[in-house]
């Protein structure tokens, strides 16, 4: 019979216990049997305590102990502290907890990511699919739609194209394959190029385009063209979500050793329930809005991922009827 329940360790040391005292009891014949008896008793029943603790609970504690500490990627076991097994059990189950949570993060992440993926890519090629059978059947031959046709087919083509381009932007840039080029340029030069090359774009959406420098330098630490990609997916979205009449001010500020960059405009502004999930990959506020005025839905995920490489974070603020305000900061040059 196993004795590895608490009724029988406890009815084994009994007997035992019971067993010693009467051999005890039975040698006890005079005083000096007696003290002798008695001493022997007492080592007896603490080398009896000894093994039962070491041999039930010391070392099948000591083998919970070595495997947290085989998890956590270390050899370094110290002696047992029966005080602090407790304690780091508890570390190590909520570790293990936090990490089947992020699993289950992840797995749900990647059902949602490919449906995504799936979604984004089945419009545009079924969009190609009926262009292409429209002119098989005879449009081929109708001018007055085979050309509008094809170039349909080629728009749908290109979104297709601009979506597997994004994504991987986004692959490079999380497995660090992409190197950044750190170095010194003048950020006010380059967001005017930015200005420039949606100059026309702003002007049919009637928005008006400002940039403001409010910093002392114009000169930071960066990738310049990553940045210049930030800004870029930054001022496009604002000029999307913008409204007839309106505004987009990209504005810099000092921030001691850092630089402030704010793009800011008075648009249709993001729910509040929108903006944690706002930087995932194909998100879309306004999902009608934002297919209808084009883009791949992967710029906010590429402009948190630069950032992130550059060691920053970037910040939004929004109303709903009032306005969007994206902002991050860069090391200044000097």
């Amino acid at each position: 019979m196993k004795i590895n329940t608490p009724i029988r360790i406890a009815i084994f040391l009994s007997i035992v216990i019971f067993s010693l005292a009467g051999l005890t009891y039975y040698f006890a014949n005079n005083n000096q049997n007696l003290f002798i008896a008695l001493s022997v008793f007492f080592l007896a029943t603490i080398a009896l305590i000894y093994f039962v603790v070491k041999q039930f609970f010391h070392e099948k504690i000591k083998v919970i102990y070595k495997s947290i500490y085989k998890f956590k990627g270390t050899s370094n076991i110290r002696d047992l502290d029966i005080d602090n097994v407790e304690r780091e059990a508890e570390q190590w189950a909520d570790a293990k907890e936090e990490e089947l949570n992020a699993y289950k993060r992840d797995e749900n992440y990647r059902r949602e990511f490919i449906g995504n993926v799936s979604h984004e890519l089945k419009t545009p090629i079924f969009n190609i699919q009926g262009y292409i059978q429209t002119l098989l059947d005879g449009g081929l031959k109708d001018d007055n739609i085979n050309l509008k046709y094809l170039q349909r087919t080629n728009k749908s083509v290109d979104r297709m194209i601009n979506i597997v381009e994004d994504l991987e932007v986004i692959s490079r840039l999380e497995t660090d394959e992409y190197q950044l080029d750190f170095q010194a340029f003048n950020i006010f030069e380059l967001a005017s190029e930015v200005i420039d090359a949606f100059e026309m774009k702003a002007s049919q959406m009637n928005i008006i385009l400002e940039l403001i420098n409010e910093s002392q330098t114009e000169h930071v630490i960066g990738d310049k063209d990553k940045i210049q990609q930030v800004l870029m997916n930054l001022v496009s979205n604002s000029i999307k979500y913008g409204k007839d009449g309106g505004k987009t001010r990209v504005r810099f500020f000092d921030m001691e050793a850092n630089m402030l960059i704010e793009i800011a405009d008075d648009g249709i502004g993001i729910a509040e329930d929108s903006l944690d999930r706002l930087f995932e990959r194909f998100y879309r506020v306004d999902k009608n809005r934002s297919r209808d005025i084009g883009g791949t839905g992967l710029g906010l995920a590429i402009v948190k991922h630069i950032l992130e490489g550059h060691n920053q974070n970037i910040n939004v603020r929004s109303t709903v009827g009032v306005g969007s305000t994206f902002s991050f900061f860069l090391n200044k040059a000097d």
